[in-house]
């Protein structure tokens, strides 16, 4: 069969069938464009930060620590012929506008502060206004301030910031940081000085938050494994497990990490648009092989065998889906133009590249794919229309055998399968997804044909013209009842559980502090410092002032394995007990446990003879620990060995102090540490303690708890709005099949206007009656879609995140208002065409 004989077929079957055309085409290019928009964002935002991955690191290669760098280090990088270093200090602070006239503390506010030595930024370039060598700028206490922190303490432009015991004149302001993705979460505006002046601030004492990082630029023409080469080097000659080797290679890892994930969830939400962009195919294409079994009876007729016309109507499918597949490619590029012109502080200035052709090829494919996997039930049913069917026009297609419908229902599973697996890069998460939309769309299913059993049997006495016409519609044989259904539902529960997890989120974290909760932390206390800052936060109204010390320490050991081993041994499996194993811990000790801390197993302080330690439940359950389990800890270079004597179960939510590991009193009351203290001030209370602070206690740093939450919900919201926009995408899907497949029954439902016009009914009750039948669709696959959504959302908060869940009736209202609405709308308007026929024809021999 030559491809010139296929392309006459095929516009010789287009002919009047433009309509069923249009929503083959509009069902599939949906999904692909959700699937290209996402592909093209994540490639795009991945090379971009390859390309620009030196300037994300500042350097070819970095150094980091929770410490100050050992001179080893020094030692190691003055051995690099042609080697160029600088070296960076980061740690979140306070800082102030200079105290008012009559003696009253000017405006404070948490500040992101790096200081620099060095020719900072090795690579790329600092934004600075005025544009002077940052050096220059910073020189004898000079300061560079991001723009909003000095519009948010109201310093005017040369003024001066206080920032521990100094004041500092503001020289520059800061527009653009080339190791800093913009856009990302953040405590505090950015503020630079120089290293010398961090030294004579203060801040820097023992248990301070700072991270410490040399940064380092190779010889000139240093390539990727050169670079590799001395990173490897550098560790095994320095070999220290409290530092961290990074190059450029391996910039903004957490970064690359939150894209991968992202891309995995937010491409498995593209890809069940798709999936439902196929559901619409694979209706599409029985109404158009329907109408078409007379043509094929005649091609069988004239000779062409069965196989022969099985080619042909595949052949068709598949330039049809290609023509689908590339408008919605199209599409989805323009969708990520749009999403990066709305968000173009996300990337560093000009990295991005729109034109992914590994994106557009994805989806390409996948689109398809998809098409000819949900064409095939129909299309394999081409073999079995009978010839006869020319002189006899009820000679109907037998039905298929058990084992042919058993064998294409796997064949559909495996695929819809194999292409979650390729979407989400999993092999186990691909097949879960399908397991977890096949249940659901069995449920759908189910519930479609129950409402198609029950509104044959509803009472319809006392009911108007229209509504029983509605009712009876609903559920007569060839009704679009069933796939609009599971298509829609499928759409509303994506977009109304993603919607009610964000709302419910950010409610808890903005407004259910509970009642007598400490609303601000405050860290890098010395211990010496507290006796006078606890009379000081007193003296600002500050109520349930709570401290303990904090002793940082690394995990060395579980019952005798390294915990380098034990890290090693993980891998990737399991990263929260990755976590556990390679951070710095925070202990503490207690005489007796705080009110929101239960024990579940063992006794607290039990054992005199034993340095004991209780451990939380679910910190112990990563690590694998039970009760008798040891723990080795290097405590700033002093051994200390633990036993697990108790579990807790503690409840975070109460924003109390609480800690992973509480050792008893004695172990390490003389180790070096901080003190951690939380109060709770009066409305209103917080910002004026913290000016308070920052003028009698610049090295203590207050967070206050609400305006922290306040930044995560913000950053959850966002990400709500994108994921809810590409769930969208779904529902787009589900409206296309409903026309569609109102579309491919339009002569017949032509008829039925007709007849019902020539027995009395004007049109605007058979647009009522029409506007009824679409509206139940869609009030029916709203409100499963809706109870699907609710349980999905109550699991996902109370077992995936511990969260208590509360009904949200706005957000389902809405869901089930629009799903009623678009509904009727898109049936309306693909019945226009049966609208238009006149009573006349109700009454010919058709």
């Amino acid at each position: 069969m030559s491809p010139r004989f296929l392309l006459r077929q095929l516009a010789r079957e287009m002919r009047g069938a433009g309509g069923r055309i249009a929503f083959f085409t509009l069902s599939l290019a949906v999904g692909v464009a959700s699937v290209v928009g996402v592909a093209s964002l994540s490639a795009g935002i991945d090379g971009a930060l390859r390309r620009e991955a030196r300037q994300l690191l500042a350097g070819d290669l970095k150094i980091e620590s929770r410490r100050p760098l050992p001179p080893e280090v020094d030692a190691a990088l003055a051995a690099l012929a042609g080697a160029a270093r600088a070296d960076v200090v980061e740690l979140v602070t306070v800082a102030a506008a200079p105290p008012a006239a009559d003696g009253t503390p000017g405006r404070s506010a948490l500040v992101e502060l790096k200081a620099v030595a060095g020719p900072y930024p090795l690579y790329g370039a600092l934004g600075l206004d005025p544009a002077l060598p940052l050096g220059e700028l910073l020189a004898g206490d000079g300061a560079v301030a991001a723009p909003d922190l000095l519009s948010r303490l109201g310093i005017p432009a040369g003024g001066e910031i206080l920032v521990g015991g100094l004041r500092l004149p503001i020289r520059a302001t800061v527009t653009s940081e080339p190791d800093r993705i913009a856009g990302a979460f953040s405590v505090g505006p950015r503020l630079f000085v120089s290293r010398d002046t961090l030294a004579r601030a203060g801040l820097l004492g023992r248990g301070s938050r700072a991270e410490y990082r040399a940064l380092v630029r190779l010889r000139p023409g240093a390539d990727a494994a050169e670079v590799r080469a001395v990173a490897e080097r550098l560790g095994a000659e320095i070999g220290s497990p409290q530092l961290r080797i990074e190059t450029y290679l391996e910039a903004q890892p957490s970064l690359r990490r939150g894209l991968e994930r992202a891309e995995r969830f937010l491409g498995l939400v593209a890809l069940l648009s798709l999936l439902v962009g196929g559901v619409g195919v694979a209706q599409t294409v029985s109404a158009w092989l329907a109408a078409r079994l007379d043509a094929i009876a005649v091609l069988k007729c004239l000779g062409v065998r069965p196989r022969e016309v099985l080619a042909l109507y595949v052949g068709q499918t598949a330039l049809l889906a290609a023509a689908g597949s590339a408008a919605g490619a199209l599409a989805g590029v323009a969708f990520a133009a749009v999403a990066i012109r709305f968000a173009p502080a996300a990337l560093p200035a000009g990295a991005f590249q729109l034109w992914q052709p590994g994106a557009l090829a994805r989806g390409a494919a996948l689109g398809i794919g998809v098409a000819l996997l949900f064409a095939l039930p129909p299309l394999v049913g081409l073999l079995r229309v009978p010839a006869a069917r020319v002189l006899r026009r009820d000679a109907e297609p037998p039905p298929p055998s058990r084992w042919l419908a058993a064998a294409l229902a796997l064949a559909l599973a495996l695929g819809v399968g194999a292409t979650a697996s390729a979407q989400a890069r999993s092999l186990a998460l691909g097949f879960a997804f399908t397991g977890a939309l096949a249940l659901l769309a069995a449920l759908l299913w189910a519930a479609a044909r129950g409402l198609a059993a029950l509104s044959r049997r509803a009472p319809r006495r006392g009911l108007g013209v229209a509504w029983r016409y509605g009712l009876a519609a609903l559920g007569r044989p060839g009704a679009a009842t069933l796939g609009a259904v599971v298509s829609l539902g499928l759409g509303v529960m994506v977009v109304l559980a993603l919607s009610l997890v964000q709302r419910q989120l950010s409610r808890q974290l903005l407004a259910e502090i509970p009642a007598g909760a400490p609303n601000a932390f405050l860290v890098d206390i010395q211990t010496d410092q507290w006796p006078q800052l606890e009379r000081r936060l007193g003296e600002l109204g500050a109520q349930a002032i709570d401290s303990v010390p904090v002793v940082m320490a690394r995990l060395a050991a579980i019952d005798g394995v390294a915990a380098a081993e034990l890290a090693e041994r993980t891998g990737q499996e399991r990263g929260e007990r990755r976590w556990a194993l390679t951070r710095e811990q925070r202990l503490t000790y207690l005489e007796r446990l705080p009110d929101d801390n239960t024990l579940v197993a063992g006794a607290l302080w039990s054992d005199p003879e034993r340095a004991e330690v209780s451990v939380e439940e679910e910190f112990a359950r990563d690590l694998g620990l039970a009760l008798g389990s040891r723990l080795a800890f290097d405590v700033q270079g002093v051994p200390v060995e633990l036993v697990v004597t108790s579990l807790r179960r503690v409840r975070w939510e109460s924003f109390g102090i609480n800690f992973f590991l509480v050792v008893e009193p004695g172990v390490l009351d003389g180790a070096p540490q901080q003190r951690l203290a939380t109060a709770r001030f009066p409305a209103g209370g917080e910002q004026r303690a913290q000016d308070a602070l920052a003028r009698d206690f610049p090295n203590v740093t207050l967070l206050q708890v609400r305006e922290l939450l306040e930044k995560v919900a913000a950053v959850m919201r966002r990400i709500g709005l994108g994921v809810r926009f590409l769930g969208g995408f779904t529902v787009v899907a589900g409206i296309a099949i409903l026309a569609g497949a109102i579309g491919a029954a339009s002569a017949r439902r032509g008829r039925e206007v007709a007849l019902l016009k020539a027995l009395g009914m004007g049109r605007r009750q058979v647009v009522a009656a029409l506007a009824l039948e679409y509206g139940l669709v869609g009030l029916v696959a709203g409100a499963i879609g809706t109870a699907a959504a609710l349980l999905l959302s109550w699991a996902v908060l109370t077992h995936g995140m511990e969260v208590r869940w509360a009904l949200d009736p706005l957000p389902v209202a809405v869901a089930l208002a629009g799903t009623v609405l678009l509904a009727a709308a898109a049936g309306l308007g693909a019945s226009l065409g049966a609208l238009a026929r006149r009573p006349v024809e109700a009454l010919r021999h058709e």
